[in-house]
């Protein structure tokens, strides 16, 4: 619809050149002037009549549809509006106002009722148009004498133009003419539409027309001048016009109408007035010539306009020409001819009541505002009421009281008040003023009511006021106020001097003193207004002393009883009140100086509370007092309030909060009596909006000093008896409504932002805020909000259409009222607390509506975007819609159901519109970044991404549809619109913002169309190519562009990880390239750099939300960039060493900068994200730290800086501080490189010591933990048994960080002697110790543990380190409370056992591996000291001995990674323990044979498993699939007939990764425990050669049989088990290392890499000693019989020869093992017998066992 023709909108013209939301260039509102010249000039007519009704001009234009043809003729003919201007406007009103979408259009269109009512729309919209074709003008008129108008120059060339000529002027008066000379439209003219309502509406745009026209002349003439003909003409004009009471449809016209023709009336005389320019008349007259008057320069002007206002009649309306006239005359003509003219026309007027008809022009619309026609008409009358007052005395002028009146509604005018002031107060209209001071008292109201309005003025004039009032030099009274004896005549007549001192009021603050002289006055023949003479003192006084003392005689009265309470008094009071109220107002630094009058103003709202019915006035102004005072005193005047009873109170002492917010105990006080009982029944408020006033001003002050509690009964009566109802209240004055509504929600606006919800533990009660959201959430003040927000668009546009002016009006307090209250809910949904049920508000937010008929209120709040008149309404409600998209469980999409697809439209329209207000724009872009990830279905219909098969039919092109709102972002941020008036950068920042949202929100099928797009990429790059700016005043970064920046950044980050870097698109590589050639990365790094350190820097405070913080913005995004950018290269960036150094200094020195002060929040922050991202950088690219050494010194620089003091610990920062320390050392230690000197790394040693000391001791006590232990185990007691905790502490991350450091630098180091020293310096040790036990006793920091443990291995591996364990009391705080870790042992075992699960698979960190990390560091300290630490090895296997055995009995029952890794640690420390097997068997003799024993057949059941690998695969297949096995794996397999042919020991021909790898854990295993059996068996070399020996020591280890080992263990260990061992071995060995096999590579070499040659050779050879020391055993054995013995070496002979004669074919298929070995043997296979050719092993390392192997069959067993 937007494309059909243009805008040919008047508003948007007015929006463009009055710089509305945003400050285009000079040039360009001059060049939009100059193209809108015929249009601004032509005004009302450039719209022509309609020529034909046939159209035959639109039917040849052929885009046009039948239907819209149709529709605009009868438009055409309803407007009587030209048809091509009349198609324009449909067009403009589909694109501007249409509240439909196009095929709601064609719906209306074809329906001859809905076509009727849109037709009654657009014309609502033309007359729209037409108002604003004449305030285009009119706002060049208000602006361009203003210097300081940024569009003056513009402004004033267009007009200087306009001028030439008296082009201007002409037209107005011709559109004037024009206008009032238009007939009334009929149903023959204008079709059937034309009904008598239709007429009415017409004729009121007929009127405003005409107002808008004068007003228009008005401020023409204020600043150019006409001729007398011109004004002759003007008055004929006016005269004809019958000033406003001849209109040619004036019976028709209602009541309603009458105002406009008044002020047509009104605004015809002060267009005259004005241009007879009596300002430059009375120039004219002190320079004795009125040459340069236009108007009246000669004689014969002069009896041109005589004779003219001679004729004008005898209407009232006439009369202030008259008067103007009269005056006129008296300044040009000499003294006798102006006294017969004056005579003439002056007293005409006067008897027409002159000053009466300007009184009420000055009291209503526009004239009683503060817009420029007010001000132009008040200049007016004050110009003539100048010259009058010049000219003649008041009391000549009639009744004065009307002359005050006037005079009080001028002075209220700043500019008037000024010059007045400036002025002799005896001239003009300061004589008045002058007049009334010396009446004073006497004339109490004229005086105090002058001063009120001056002081109301200015703050200027306020000070003159009150100085004024400080020196009063006259004391006007009755004279029978004076006893006769004390007055003394004098020598001048009526003139008497005071006897003795005279106290005027009952106490002494004032007195007259005697020897004052006194006048009898002769005003009014010396009587005063009751009739009697007065007499006027001349003496100085102070006249607030004086009104202090009439305040104090009014508290005498009403002390004596209300009866004598004189209503005259409460009046005088009342405007003294008033009158100090407007001072103190005004001029804010003088309150001190009405602390007394202050001070009884708690009086009298005391004493006059209880009055019934008590003085609204006098309360109100008295409370209003207090209003100014509360700024300054809060304190002694809220305890003061207090005292009185006057506001609501608390009767009973209530503890729960919901007796609270029900109002239990709430008693109204004398306010809410006064309420009840006067006001809601005199329909005025003044009372109730001074104390909400006063209440809202306590808020602040009494929260700081934490007395907020006392305002809560207040509070909660104005939210339960105020707010909710006031709606319905009746008003005396319209207006009034809105008022009272604006100035609740302003307190509770200023309670929800300015307060905040803190639980402090040391305050108790209620919390203000808490009060206030919960009863706006919860209770009717929430349904009175809700109404307020659902007023909508319509009615705000027919109160707009009523008011008087643009700027004033009903329909502008609506508007205000709306936004505040747009902006209470959006502030009540953010706070509200989490804890609450869903509240009324928010269901009826979220709710659909009972019926069809009902809009729901989301819908009511997104058609604000229709509004025009003000965008901050439409702005406050996308804020709010923006609001309730992220916290209401419900589809914005759903509430607004048919209005969706015209909101939508409506949003884009504002959207893409140049004349648009600014921050609309963004706050639109703002809902929609949100909506991308909280409303999907309504961010689909703004996206309209539309799919159409593609040429080949294969693949679907996606394109952009014509209500995309992507096509609109893409167009605002252009390269050549950035930074520019077009797209500033708040707006920049909003459109790259959504454009993240996209990316974050994975949004493909967008995306997709984006990268499509020809600019979109250099629209992303175009923000990170130019430089940002520093500000010149604050120094610092523009807070938009750095998002923006953050912004593209994230784009970016995100796109590259998403597509593979050689699927990136060609233009965004393109832009890669040329960021990386123009050195961009480096600016931004340091911009990020400069806006950390200007962080760092700044005043401290505490933000309420930090996420929003561009320069957090920045970082993170800066973060993400780098981060994704390591992970997923993209070769076009080039980020060189260079650049990375770079980027790694920056942020050196910005994390460096956050500790230059205090910390803030923000502080702690940037640093935290910094120091993570630089650890990031270091652990990726180790490589770009090309000076290690300076580097690390900087490093330890800043976290010594961190360290300062305890409260500047920030683990979050030191961690990754620490961590990028470690990843420097262990990349140097990977390149063998020697750049860091010894000192440096001993240097960093005692800053780790200290970061580790200082948050140990920051960590938490056993007990805290121990209860944090039970809440997890409450939920789920064995939750930690196999996952490692989720949250770890900061600081236990800190710990573990320190503890990784330490390990590096033990290692790097070497020298124990430099880091132990250091070490036990600092406690390390014993500390680590003590935290250690206590996390294990609490079972919390598991990982803490872990990497303490690791640490302790570490040192453990040195000598002088394991000593330093040991004297530590390593075994004190480890050999007991390790029993922790399998407290719940039974059930661990069963788990094990049962559950083949995926997470016991897994190497995570559980409480079973720490168990055997502590039992690996104790082998490791035995191995180390020996017997130095066998003592607490024995200790520690006396206290374990049950777990020890049962992770050996564990591990023949099930094959998970944790219970292997358990028994392979369990078979380490054993072995360790086996080469002091004596001192064991001392000791602990059955525990050893207990564990020998169990180890013995944990080796025969892994044996038995390796030589059947199909078994063992079957296993491993059937433990991963299924959740629950039994306890022992051979019981799982009876019943499978299918098992049993599997157990066979044939290779399976694939193997598994996972089956080798489980043959390579049995293989350790096996290993360890042969090694520690080889303990227990005769020692070879001792057996074979020492014939002594006594072989009863050592106990047999292995039957007599030589089967091989079955799977069920139920047989005992036999060399059997040993001999198949072999067998395995050298089967694996040969598909290890393949001697000259095939050369094609066998398809199972990946996965037998992960078996290690070495350990099955290591196995190999023990197995061989084991069964040599124990045939030797047995062959020495006397009880062995020798049938037994022959059959040993027999059968243990052939095997071995079997064995060693593979052995020999293995090693000849691989030739010589080495270049020295010379003997080869034939590849071909010989039968052997049972002794070897002793040629057929060398003497080579590799063989030498062999060959030991071989002599043995040969000599032993033979």
């Amino acid at each position: 619809m937007a494309g059909m023709c243009d805008s040919f909108s008047n508003r948007a013209l007015w929006q463009f050149i009055t710089g509305s939301g945003i400050v285009r260039p000079k040039e360009l509102i001059g060049i939009e002037l100059k193209k809108g010249k015929a249009k601004i000039l032509d005004g009302l007519l450039a719209y022509e009549k309609q020529r034909a009704t046939s159209g035959e001009r639109l039917k040849d234009n052929k885009s046009i549809s039948g239907l819209q043809l149709d529709f605009t003729l009868k438009l055409s003919q309803f407007l009587n509006l030209d048809e091509t201007q009349s198609y324009s406007l449909f067009c403009s009103f589909l694109v501007n106002e249409f509240r439909g979408s196009k095929k709601n259009l064609q719906q209306v269109l074809s329906h001859e009722r809905h076509a009727q009512a849109l037709i009654l729309k657009i014309r609502d919209y033309y007359f729209t148009e037409r108002l604003y074709s004449l305030r285009c003008l009119r706002h060049i008129l208000n602006y361009w004498p203003d210097a300081e108008h940024p569009y003056r120059e513009s402004y004033a060339e267009f007009l200087d133009d306009l001028l030439d000529g008296g082009k201007l002027v002409i037209k107005l008066l011709e559109q004037f003419d024009f206008i009032c000379n238009e007939n009334l439209p009929t149903i023959d003219t204008h079709g059937i539409l034309m009904t008598d309502s239709q007429k009415l509406v017409w004729a009121n745009q007929n009127l405003k027309e005409q107002c808008e026209l004068l007003e228009l002349l008005l401020m023409y003439y204020k600043d150019f001048e006409t001729d007398t003909n011109g004004f002759i003409d003007l008055v004929e004009k006016f005269k004809k016009h019958g000033f406003g009471w001849r209109q040619n449809y004036r019976h028709i016209l209602d009541e309603g109408a009458d105002t406009y023709v008044k002020r047509i009336g009104y605004l015809e005389v002060l267009v005259l007035i004005e241009a007879l320019d009596m300002e430059n008349a009375v120039r004219c007259k002190e320079d004795e010539s009125f040459a340069e008057h236009t108007t009246l320069k000669d004689q014969a002007s002069y009896q041109k306009l005589r004779k003219v206002f001679k004729e004008l009649g005898n209407q009232q309306i006439h009369s202030p020409l008259l008067l103007s006239w009269a005056m006129m005359c008296h300044l040009f003509t000499d003294e006798e001819s102006a006294s017969h003219e004056l005579k003439t026309f002056g007293n005409q007027a006067l008897q027409l009541h002159v000053f009466e008809f300007i009184d009420e022009l000055l009291s209503c619309e526009p004239f009683n505002g503060k817009n420029i026609i007010a001000s132009i008409s008040h200049y007016i009358i004050y110009t003539l009421f100048y010259a009058v007052l010049s000219a003649f005395h008041e009391n000549t002028l009639g009744v004065t009281e009307i002359l005050y009146s006037i005079i009080s509604k001028l002075i209220k005018q700043d500019f008037i008040a000024e010059e007045i002031l400036q002025k002799d107060l005896n001239v003009g209209v300061g004589s008045l003023y002058q007049s009334s001071m010396t009446l004073f008292p006497l004339e109490f109201n004229r005086f105090l009511q002058l001063n009120i309005c001056l002081a109301s003025a200015s703050t200027i004039s306020a000070k003159k006021v009150k100085l004024y009032l400080q020196r009063l030099n006259y004391y006007t009274e009755y004279l029978d106020n004076n006893h006769p004896q004390d007055l003394q005549p004098t020598e001048q007549d009526s003139v008497f001097r005071l006897v003795n001192n005279k106290m005027p009021y009952d106490t002494a603050d004032m007195i007259i003193n005697r020897s004052s002289v006194g006048q009898i006055l002769p005003l009014g023949g010396g009587k005063g207004e009751m009739g009697g003479p007065i007499i006027q003192w001349q003496t100085s006084y102070n006249g607030w002393q004086l009104l202090m003392c009439e305040i104090k005689y009014l508290l005498t009265q009403v002390s004596h009883g209300a009866g004598m309470v004189s209503p005259t008094q409460i009046d005088r009071v009342t405007m003294a009140m008033n009158l100090v109220k407007e001072v103190m107002t005004s001029d804010p630094e003088c309150i001190e100086e009405f602390s007394d009058i202050i001070n009884l103003c708690f009086t009298l709202i005391q004493r006059f509370s209880v009055i019934n019915p008590p003085p609204l006035e006098l309360l109100s102004n008295t409370m209003e007092c207090l209003n100014c005072t509360v700024i300054k005193h809060p304190k002694p005047v809220w305890h003061s309030i207090k005292q009185t009873g006057f506001l609501p109170y608390m009767t009973e002492n209530l503890d729960n909060l919901g007796e609270i917010l029900s109002g239990r105990g709430l008693h109204a006080g004398l306010y809410g009596t006064i309420l009840a009982r006067t006001e809601c029944i005199e329909a005025r408020y003044p009372l109730t909006e001074a104390v909400l006033k006063f209440i809202t001003n306590l808020i602040e002050p009494l929260t700081r000093s934490d007395q907020e509690e006392e305002l809560v009964p207040t509070i909660l009566y104005i939210l339960r008896e105020i707010f909710p109802v006031f709606r319905k209240w009746r008003f005396s004055q319209s207006n009034s409504r809105e008022s009272l509504g604006q100035k609740c929600l302003d307190l509770f606006h200023k309670i929800l932002n300015f307060l905040h919800l803190q639980k402090k533990a040391e305050k108790k009660g209620l919390q203000l805020q808490e009060v206030c959201v919960y009863s706006l959430l919860f209770t009717e003040a929430g349904r009175a909000l809700l109404e307020i927000i659902a007023i909508g668009v319509d009615n705000i546009e027919l109160a707009l259409s009523q008011q008087g002016s643009a700027t004033e009006g009903a329909g502008i307090e609506q508007i205000e009222l709306i936004q505040i209250a747009f902006s209470v809910l959006n502030r009540l949904l953010l706070l509200k607390p989490p804890d609450l049920p869903v509240s009324p508000v928010e269901h009826a937010l979220s709710s659909q509506p009972a019926g069809r008929q009902h809009q729901h209120v989301v819908a009511t709040i997104a058609q604000y975007i229709y509004h025009r008149h003000n965008p901050k309404l439409p702005t406050l409600a996308l804020v709010l819609l923006k609001r309730l998209a992220m916290v209401s469980p419900m589809s914005i999409l759903a509430c607004l159901g048919s209005e969706a697809e015209p909101v939508r439209d409506m949003f884009l329209s504002r959207l893409q519109a140049l004349s648009e207000d600014l921050r609309l724009k963004v706050v639109i872009l703002e809902f929609l970044s949100v909506c991308i990830e909280y409303q999907p279905g309504l961010i689909e219909i703004f996206l309209n991404v539309q799919s159409s098969n593609s040429n080949d039919g294969k693949k679907q092109d996606l394109t952009l549809g014509k209500t995309s709102c992507l096509q609109t972002v893409l167009n605002l941020m252009e390269n050549k619109k950035q930074s520019t008036y077009q797209c500033p950068s708040d707006l920049l920042c909003a459109c790259t913002d959504f454009m993240q949202s996209l990316w974050s929100g994975l949004r493909e099928r967008a995306m997709e169309v984006l990268r499509a797009k020809e600019t979109f990429w250099l629209s992303i790059f175009f923000p990170l190519e130019r430089n940002l700016l520093k500000s010149a005043e604050t120094g610092q970064f523009d807070a938009d562009e750095m998002k923006t920046v953050a912004h593209c950044l994230k784009v970016l980050a995100q796109e590259f990880f998403v597509m593979s870097s050689d699927k990136l698109d060609s233009r965004l590589k393109k832009s890669c390239q040329q960021l990386a050639k123009d050195k961009r990365l480096e600016h931004i790094s340091e911009c990020v750099r400069d806006s950390l350190i200007s962080e760092g820097k700044k005043n401290k405070t505490a933000p309420d939300e930090i996420t929003d913080d561009p320069t957090l913005l920045l970082l993170l995004s800066w973060k993400n960039f780098l981060i994704t950018n390591s992970k997923f290269k993209v070769d076009e960036l080039q980020l060189t060493d260079r650049v990375k150094e770079k980027i790694l200094e920056d942020l050196l020195i910005g994390i460096q900068e956050q500790f230059s002060g205090d910390l803030s929040v923000l502080n702690m922050k940037l640093a935290s994200v910094s120091s993570a991202l630089y650890f990031t950088i270091i652990r990726n690219n180790s490589s770009s730290i090309l000076k290690p050494r300076a580097t690390l010194q900087k490093l330890q620089n800043i976290i010594l800086q961190t360290c300062a003091n305890s409260q500047m610990l920030i683990p979050s920062v030191q961690i990754g501080l620490l961590a990028s320390i470690t990843s420097i050392l262990q990349s140097t230690y990977k390149q063998d490189c020697h750049n860091i000197p010894l000192d440096n790394l001993s240097a960093l040693l005692p800053t780790v010591c200290s970061v580790l000391l200082q948050s140990t001791r920051q960590l938490p006590g056993l007990k805290e933990l121990i209860q944090k232990s039970q809440q997890t185990l409450s939920q789920d007691k064995i939750s930690d048994i196999a996952i490692v905790e989720a949250d770890i502490d900061s600081k236990l991350k800190l710990q573990i960080t320190c503890c990784c450091l330490l390990e590096e630098l033990i290692r790097c180091i070497g020298d124990s002697t430099i880091w132990l020293t250091v070490l036990q310096q600092n406690s390390i040790l014993p500390t680590l110790l003590i935290s250690m036990e206590t996390y294990i006793k609490a079972q919390q920091g598991l990982t803490y543990v872990h990497s303490v443990f690791l640490l302790m291995l570490t040192i453990a591996e040195t000598e002088k380190g394991a000593s330093a364990l040991a004297l530590s009391n390593l075994a004190g705080h480890t050999c007991l409370v390790i029993s922790k870790c399998y407290s719940e042992g039974d059930k661990v075992i069963k788990q094990i056992a049962q559950k083949g699960c995926k997470g016991y698979e897994s190497n995570s960190i559980t409480w079973n591996g720490i168990y055997c990390l502590c039992t690996q560091l104790y082998a490791t300290m035995l191995s180390t000291l020996r017997y130095s630490f066998l003592e607490d090895c024995f200790n520690f296997v006396g206290a374990h001995q049950d777990r020890l055995h049962q992770s050996l009995e564990i591990g023949c029952t099930t094959l998970s990674n944790q219970a292997m890794k358990e028994a392979e640690v369990t078979c380490n420390f054993l072995h360790q323990l086996s080469f002091f097997s004596r001192e064991w068997r001392f000791h602990l003799p059955d525990v050893l044979n207990r564990l020998l024993t169990c180890m013995v057949y944990m080796t025969q059941t892994f044996v038995s498993l390796l030589i059947r690998p199909r078994y063992l695969s079957h296993i491993l297949e059937a433990q991963r699939g299924t959740s629950e096995r039994k306890n022992k794996i051979q019981t799982s397999l009876q019943s499978s007939p299918l098992l049993q042919q599997q157990t066979s020991t044939e290779d399976v021909d694939h193997p598994s990764t996972q089956l080798v790898q489980v043959q390579q854990r049995m293989l350790n295993i096996i290993g360890r425990s042969l090694a520690a059996l080889k303990q227990f068996t005769p020692d070879l070399c001792e057996v074979l050669l020492d014939q002594s020996m006594d072989i009863s020591e050592y106990e047999p280890l292995l039957g007599m049989g030589f089967c091989t080992p079955s799977i069920d263990q139920e047989t005992a260990p036999t060399f059997g088990m040993l001999i198949s061992c072999i067998t395995s071995c050298f089967r694996l060995l040969t598909k290890i290392d393949p001697k000259g096999g095939s050369p094609h590579k066998s398809p199972d070499s990946d996965t037998l890499q992960f078996i290690s040659k070495n350990n099955v050779i290591f196995v190999m050879e023990n197995s061989l000693y084991i069964l040599m020391s124990q045939s030797c055993r047995y062959l020495k054995d006397p009880n062995l019989s020798s049938r037994e013995k022959q059959l040993l070496k027999r059968e243990l002979g052939t095997e071995l020869n079997s064995f060693l004669s593979s052995m020999v074919r293995y090693m000849r298929r691989g030739g010589p093992v080495s270049p020295g070995s010379s003997n080869q043997s034939s590849p071909k296979s010989t039968t052997l017998n049972r002794s070897i050719s002793q040629t057929a092993f060398t003497n080579n390392q590799e063989q030498s066992y062999l060959k030991l192997v071989q002599e043995f069959v040969r000599k032993i067993l033979r």
